[in-house]
């Protein structure tokens, strides 16, 4: 059986090793790599690389600190998204090395992460807190305050911090780390999903796995006036390793009027 070395201080492998066993792999954890060097979602260290650069080096030096021939990276980040600042948007990274051919397959997920936090005042009491952080079920909290920063607090552990410090001003926001965050769990099982689809999408050449859709070309007739519009006309996958493409239609064979530009200026 082939084994995937995941680079993780946040105990993301049993999320993942139950997905990709079926495929005939098995995955094991490696903390040799001090994944935090690349950034904390906390700040202390900032974070240089993008999500897709942690990721790959996250998964190359579990090979580097192993013998395995594959490693795995995960790494999360966290924007505003389509959602105009209203919902903070969660994306997943995973990234799939090969040591004997120098490759990698990034999968991903994405969409709404929900726990927020609150701000403390001299109002804040321990009903409040409740009342906010008792939402989001198993979510942990970091507290910030002017002379305290405490991380991976369950609701009753938090309570009991506040009752300690009863601090006038600070912050209460969610501790984002995967071990402690549920909706973070959720997502990198749905981006395990998607490198399992990866994995199983063979190239028709060469048998190579990340057979997928790599662009989409616009230019789908308008069915009123038949100008091309910005709708889907072609979706193309691609091999990497022997570059062969395939071209399919979109299942849609008229643009809808909406999308067109002199129908719709």
């Amino acid at each position: 059986m082939p084994q995937i070395i995941i680079a993780t201080k946040h105990q993301k492998g049993h999320l993942i090793a139950p997905l990709l066993a079926p495929l005939g792999y098995e995955v094991d954890e490696t903390d040799a790599f001090d994944t935090d060097s690349l950034g904390t979602f906390s700040g202390e260290i900032a974070r240089t690389c993008t999500p897709e650069q942690a990721a790959y080096i996250k998964a190359k030096q579990a090979c580097q600190n192993s013998d395995a021939e594959f490693g795995l990276g995960s790494e999360g980040s966290f924007t505003s998204g389509p959602y105009f600042g209203l919902i903070t948007h969660n994306t997943e990274i995973l990234c799939l090395y090969q040591r004997s051919t120098n490759t990698a397959i990034y999968a991903q997920a994405s969409g709404a992460f929900a726990p927020h936090g609150l701000t403390i005042d001299e109002h804040t009491t321990s009903e409040t807190v409740a009342q906010t952080c008792s939402q989001f079920k198993n979510q942990h909290w970091i507290l910030s305050l002017p002379n305290a920063l405490e991380k991976g607090l369950n609701l009753t552990q938090l309570q009991a911090r506040l009752n300690h410090h009863k601090p006038l001003t600070g912050q209460i926001t969610p501790d984002l780390r995967a071990m402690y965050s549920p909706q973070r769990q959720a997502m990198i099982v749905n981006a395990t999903k998607d490198l399992i689809r990866r994995l199983n999408a063979k190239c028709p050449e060469c048998g190579t796995a990340n057979f997928v859709i790599k662009k989409a070309l616009p230019g789908l007739l308008c069915a009123q006036c038949t100008l091309p519009t910005k709708q889907i006309k072609t979706y193309i996958s691609h091999c990497e390793h022997c570059q062969f493409s395939l071209s399919e239609p979109s299942k849609h064979t008229e643009g809808d009027p909406t999308y067109c530009q002199l129908c719709n200026p």
